[in-house]
């Protein structure tokens, strides 16, 4: 890691502290104090561009990051005044989109139907992540946590890939301050916006997986496993119970965790099972098996066990109920 992307990083961590000292009392001063301030996290997709310039990252990175930022500013007036949610759908799947054919479209082996599939399957892919992103922003630093952990996990995993590494130290130099003002209970929110531009990034990832195979390891979403399986989990269950899936609940493992337990203990699952699915990814691959096999195997055998065993002896009975 060179010093110039260090340097690069602490500037950021102070710039958006200030920052978000200033959000704060803008939001208060126009809204009041009736509502706490959300929608900070939309400058993370500045952050993420402003690191794709300084650093020169190839054109077709730098032209998704805009992309991710405009798209991320219509998104922001979600968290000012609730838009529809076929327009947040639409937005979504079309910066997905966006990002998939920026970065397959020089590839001329490509035929048309596949770019068009992927492009698809890019648009979708964008639309459910930043649902089980957004999921997870409704206790203190619960999506600060899965972004650092995934920012960690780049760094670690990320090779060769320059782009991410970049990208990585960015998205520290964002939520490490973000995270000691989110630590304070009704201080300040990612909110939508911030769901939506990391939901992008992990989208941009997704692609880059599958343009360059060995580049950068399908491993780094492995703290997303959990959210992943969690925000699924209760899906079936709303389903099941015929829930307005429109409506806000308050049945993910961390929310029952938070009202159940004291401090930031919520917290804790997410940390052990990236740990440990990373750990038996780790013996996977050494044993030799498949990259996406063992991610597969991995995510799945050590998660879904894991979230019940968690949800059997770190909640009160009255509370272990799908749809208590």
């Amino acid at each position: 890691m060179t010093s110039s992307l260090q340097l690069f990083t602490f500037l950021l961590a102070v710039v958006t502290l200030v920052a978000g000292l200033a959000y704060r009392r803008a939001w208060i001063r126009m809204r009041g104090d009736a509502v706490t301030p959300t929608g900070f996290g939309a400058l993370l997709a500045l952050a993420l561009l402003a690191a794709s310039l300084v650093f020169q990252l190839p054109t077709s990175i730098s032209i998704a990051f805009g992309i991710i930022a405009g798209a991320t500013a219509l998104y922001w007036l979600d968290d000012l005044q609730e838009l529809s949610a076929r327009l947040r759908m639409a937005v979504s799947f079309a910066t997905g989109v966006a990002i998939c054919w920026l970065l397959l479209k020089d590839n001329a082996g490509i035929p048309v139907w596949l770019m068009v599939l992927a492009c698809a399957l890019a648009g979708g892919v964008n639309v459910v992540l930043t649902n089980i992103i957004n999921f997870y922003d409704g206790a203190d630093l619960n999506l600060a946590t899965v972004i650092a952990l995934t920012a960690i996990g780049l760094l670690w995993l990320a090779g060769d890939s320059r782009e991410m590494v970049v990208s990585a130290m960015a998205c520290l130099g964002f939520i490490a301050p973000f995270a000691i003002m989110n630590s304070r209970p009704k201080t300040i929110y990612l909110g939508d916006a911030g769901s939506f531009a990391f939901a992008c990034l992990l989208t941009m990832m997704t692609v880059i997986c599958l343009r360059e195979p060995g580049g950068l390891t399908p491993a780094v979403a492995v703290p997303l496993a959990l959210p992943a399986f969690d925000t699924f989990y209760v899906f079936c269950v709303r389903m099941i119970e015929k829930h307005d899936l429109l409506t806000r609940n308050y049945l993910h493992l961390y929310q029952k965790l938070n009202t159940h337990r004291p401090g930031f203990v919520y917290l804790a699952p997410q940390v052990v099972n990236a740990v440990l699915v990373l750990g038996v990814f780790t013996l996977l691959q050494k044993a030799g098996v498949n990259l996406f096999l063992a991610v597969l195997i991995a995510g799945a055998g050590v998660t879904i066990p894991f979230y019940f065993l968690c949800r059997r002896f770190l909640l009160p009975r009255s509370a272990q109920a799908a749809g208590s």
